[in-house]
């Protein structure tokens, strides 16, 4: 998919009229959560960073495709949400396969039921939606990790 923007720091907008609701999500056949891994020691970040935090390295490299899928590693239920928003429901934070970090929305389970600790260390797949359409069409894409089995 291509993706087209003038200004550099802009979120760019696809070909087929959707934009990512973060700048780390790369849409298309195959989403992935992006991101930079430092070239001197390989500490990987999600968020844009001026220097590793690791090696203190200041090039920190292209953005690149991490992994979509990862491993539950901290789980809450959350019970309070701006308008518009159903709760409870679960969020927490992915280690990424291969490295790095991502907060995320978890699904596949059910969060009134659910004790998040129980989804500690359970392997969770990328999975992307239409969260939003503005007045002139163009569809705002967010992603959540669908849990799967125990890892």
């Amino acid at each position: 998919m291509t993706q087209t923007t003038s200004d550099p720091g802009a979120v760019a907008r696809s070909a087929d009229g959707t934009v990512p609701v973060v700048s780390y999500l790369r849409l298309g056949d195959e989403p992935a959560i992006t991101g930079h891994r430092c070239p001197t020691c390989a500490a990987v970040y999600v968020l844009r960073r001026s220097t590793c935090a690791s090696c203190g390295s200041g090039d920190l490299g292209a953005r690149a495709d991490l992994a979509s899928t990862g491993v539950v590693d901290v789980a809450t239920r959350v019970h309070r949400a701006a308008p518009g928003i159903e709760t409870p429901f679960l969020s927490g934070v992915v280690k990424l396969d291969g490295g790095g970090f991502v907060r995320a929305t978890l699904r596949g389970a059910d969060a009134a039921t659910t004790d998040p600790v129980s989804l500690i260390g359970r392997r969770v797949v990328l999975r992307t939606e239409p969260v939003a359409t503005d007045s002139e069409g163009t569809r705002a894409i967010g992603y959540h990790f669908e849990i799967g089995e125990e890892a």
